[in-house]
């Protein structure tokens, strides 16, 4: 009997085909020719199985279904861990910034109340609108808001704009309004998620205070009542899925502070923790692996999923912070020396980087990059790693944020107008 060599085929190729040119080339005496054992030399075969073609094509095709949905399946829980507010919406956002502008850029007010840097963009919050602009300084929206007290709080793609004892709130992409909030009582504080979920913090009728959670399509999620403490601190997880509050209480000549997680999915909190003898200014939730805490001498990072707690102290006070691309930064200066400055750099993860030194008054800073940018009297400056003044560069009176365009350019802001300067090497 001829030697036939076996092909190799994919669990995923259909079964092979035979070629009608091959059974019509075959001829009757073909057939009859071929040579027969002896009877007696026959062998059974053993574990011999009979192939069917319509079960091994329904088999591939089913492994082939099976592979495209966990393609798909981890795709989506990929693009939900890196764009949890959607391809879409962060798609969006990219294309509003496309396009120039021109410096300076005219603001539509007379008090500049802050500004928050993002990378490719940045907002302007005044006392009477919210405007945003690229690096180009091309306005990219501008909206008026109305609040006597504004603040503005910001996520991955959104922001979120409310009065302090208002009882509106407005949410913002960068093609502009996205939704307005009405609560029935006064909002005391708020945050947003980087997934479109946002945390309103207001006063209650029997509690004294209530935090309220929304998905981002404006559905309450989840409600939580503080009975005795006030509550000042709010932040969502970037996932949505919890949330970090910090409330305050009087003590005999001082205050104290409690940390609490929640969750969506429980009634009681998941985690407490007790600052004594101090005050929780902010709590801010940048990175996914965790979220930060501020009090006057202390910064703890701690994590979403096992609240393992990573801590740094200083003995100056804590002035302002920043987060960037890559960490966060922190500046501390003497209570009676405001010139005398220590700014701590953080990882990502909460991890001390370094520690630099700047003397002289702080008007604001920024960090990207890995680099500190900051503003002090009429000079705006690039420190080094070290500290050192890489760049500086005069900016005038009347400046009071800064926000970084390029490594050697930045944004600054006035309460009426938005100049660019160009940091020269030192």
């Amino acid at each position: 009997m001829a030697d036939y060599k076996r092909k190799r085929r994919s669990a995923f190729s259909s079964a092979p085909k035979v070629k009608k040119s091959r059974i019509k080339g075959r001829t009757d005496q073909s057939r009859h020719n071929i040579e027969m054992a002896p009877e007696n030399d026959y062998k059974p075969q053993k574990n011999m199985r009979v192939v069917k073609g319509k079960r091994f094509e329904a088999k591939r095709r089913l492994k082939v279904v099976a592979v495209i949905l966990a393609i798909v399946i981890a795709t989506s829980l990929l693009c939900e861990w890196l764009i949890p507010a959607g391809i879409a919406e962060t798609v969006s956002n990219s294309i509003a910034t496309i396009g120039s502008g021109s410096y300076p850029a005219p603001l539509e007010s007379s008090n500049t109340v802050n500004a928050v840097s993002k990378g490719s963009y940045y907002y302007v919050l005044t006392n009477g609108r919210i405007e945003a602009y690229s690096g180009s300084g091309k306005r990219i929206f501008s909206h008026s808001h109305g609040f006597e007290r504004p603040v503005l709080k910001t996520s991955a793609t959104r922001a979120l704009v409310f009065g302090q004892d208002s009882t509106q709130a407005l949410i913002f992409t960068l093609n502009g309004l996205k939704s307005t909030v009405d609560t029935k009582n006064k909002i005391k504080t708020a945050a947003i998620g980087d997934d479109g979920t946002y945390a309103l913090v207001t006063a209650a009728d029997s509690y004294a205070a209530q935090v309220s959670v929304y998905k981002k399509n404006n559905k309450l999620l989840y409600e939580w009542f503080s009975s005795k403490d006030l509550v000042n601190n709010v932040a969502v997880a970037p996932s949505g899925k919890k949330v970090a509050v910090s409330t305050i209480s009087s003590a005999v000549g001082s205050y104290n502070s409690k940390l609490l997680v929640l969750s969506v999915k429980a009634s009681t909190p998941e985690y407490e923790k007790s600052y004594q003898d101090t005050v929780i200014y902010a709590l801010d939730t940048s990175f996914r692996g965790g979220f930060s805490v501020i009090t006057a001498h202390k910064y703890d990072f701690i994590k979403w999923s096992d609240f393992k707690i990573k801590e740094y102290k200083n003995d100056y006070s804590s002035a302002m912070f920043r987060t960037g691309n890559n960490g966060m930064a922190m500046v501390y200066n003497r209570e009676n020396d405001k010139t005398d400055n220590r700014i701590a750099i953080f990882s990502k993860s909460g991890e001390l980087e370094r520690e630099l030194e700047f003397k002289g008054i702080i008007t604001d800073f920024a960090f990207k990059d890995g680099h500190v940018y900051c503003l002090s009297d009429t000079k705006a400056y690039i420190l080094d790693d070290d500290g050192t003044v890489m760049r500086s560069a005069d900016c005038g009176f009347g400046a009071v944020k800064i926000c970084p365009i390029s490594q050697s350019a930045a944004a600054v802001i006035t309460d009426n107008v938005i100049t660019k300067i160009k940091l020269e090497q030192e």
